[in-house]
């Protein structure tokens, strides 16, 4: 198949493209900038702001369309933007997140009702529209590897501060559903080549991995003294990140990914988070959020 893909240069685009090359398809990157992009091949201009233009990109010979850019926060662009992608007829990827599902306790599926946080209070809507337009949705947990993604964020803080700390609201600790950038970017394939128009999946390859743990993981990788984690009082992680998104690392979730294994034959086999986070981040956390990496 020949695929649109938006954000093609961010976290999650770019891991996408490649699994998608990298299987035999031909890929069609789609950026604001092409000439400073960096990237090669079939690169086309698009922005989610200019619905045209996502119009415009999406030629006869493009087969499907994934959309792995990050929202632009803005309610009525992002539902313009889909709204443009699905008119245009072709099969399209929507990348949501779990975040709108709210707190859970058991492992919520597909069929849970949602629960949106305010970060993401619109997004329900964008996927509605999506499903409705015949397309697909994909909800990654907290989405993890190459030293990047929001995972990483507990290791720039352990370096900091010198131990491991967790966003906590009070309670138990939090725990996080994730998923490898890898075994996230295998799924897009999977769900072109055999879901059904209007499906939904969870990648979802742990379902809930208790954050202190993480965060102990995330000081060992940042060589502190002392390889522990402690809570840190939302009120607190709020000064540094803002309430939405300090509310949304305190969130407490288990979901489910067996669908997509059971539906789909999707088979999640690169490092669990904490693993993961054993490598250290080799990146700037901070660029990722608003970058793609957040669910």
């Amino acid at each position: 198949m020949k695929v649109l893909v938006i954000g093609a240069t961010g976290y999650i685009g770019a891991a996408v493209a490649e699994r998608l090359a990298g299987g035999g398809h031909e890929v069609v990157a789609l950026v604001r900038d092409p000439a400073g992009s960096g990237l090669t091949g079939d690169v086309r201009r698009g922005d989610l702001r200019e619905p045209e233009s996502l119009i415009g990109a999406v030629t006869p010979d493009v087969d499907a369309v994934i959309h792995a850019a990050s929202p632009t926060g803005d309610e009525r662009v992002d539902v313009a933007a889909v709204r443009a992608l699905i008119s245009t007829g072709k099969p399209l990827v929507y990348t949501s997140g779990v975040w709108v599902l709210g707190r859970t306790g058991e492992p919520a599926t597909e069929e849970a009702p949602v629960d949106p946080l305010p970060l993401v209070g619109y997004r329900p809507a964008v996927e509605r529209i999506v499903l409705d337009g015949g397309g697909f949705v994909i909800r990654p947990g907290i989405v993890h590897g190459y030293g990047r993604g929001i995972p990483a964020l507990l290791t720039v803080q352990a370096a900091e501060y010198g131990l491991g700390r967790y966003v906590h609201a009070g309670g138990p600790p939090p725990v996080w559903p994730a998923v490898h950038v890898a075994d996230l970017a295998d799924l897009y394939p999977l769900v072109l080549e055999r879901a059904r128009p209007g499906d939904l999946f969870h990648a979802v390859a742990e379902e809930g991995v208790p954050v202190s743990t993480i965060a102990e993981a995330a000081a060992r990788a940042a060589g502190t003294p002392c390889a522990r984690a402690v809570p840190w009082p939302v009120e607190q992680a709020a000064e540094v990140f803002g309430r939405p998104f300090a509310d949304a690392l305190a969130l407490s979730q288990r979901v489910s990914g067996a669908r997509a294994r059971r539906e789909l034959g999707w088979a999640p086999s690169r490092p669990g988070i904490v693993e993961d986070l054993a490598a250290g981040a080799t990146e700037d956390a901070l660029s990722e959020i608003g970058a793609g990496g957040t669910p």
